[in-house]
This record gives C-alpha cells, structure tokens and sequence, in this order.
C-alpha cells in the first residue's frame, strides 16, 4: 500500500477549522472512491436488472425467514 504524507503549516488558531475540514475532505474522497470502485466492477456484470431484483426479494425473504418474520 503506498502511503502519502503532506506537511501543512497553518497557524495555530486555523489549527481546529483546519483538522474538520480536512477530516470532511478525506471522507468525501474514500467515499467516492468506495462508489468508483463498486462503478467498475458493476460495469463489468452480465447480470440484468430483472436478475438483480430476484436476487434482492430472494434474499429479502431468506432474511425473512431466518428472523421469524
């Protein structure tokens, strides 16, 4: 895994904003990244969208099922 490091000079009183903003940022971005991820693999499926719910109400009611429901 390759690591990243970025040295920042803020002042002290930015110090609070700057540690939530960045917090924010860094969030937004592996959320993102979650979505491109999943973009690109789902791109590549073979499996319909009619498929894909029978799968869903499948699994809906195996759940079901095991909760008693």
């Amino acid at each position: 895994m390759t690591e990243v490091i970025l040295k920042v000079e803020i002042s002290p009183e930015l110090k609070d904003k700057f540690e939530i903003a960045l917090d924010r940022v860094v969030k937004q971005f592996a959320r993102r990244l979650k979505f491109s991820i999943a973009d690109d693999i789902l791109s590549k499926s073979k499996l319909t969208e009619s498929q894909a719910f029978k799968l869903a109400d499948d699994l809906k009611e195996r759940v079901a099922r095991r909760h008693g429901l």
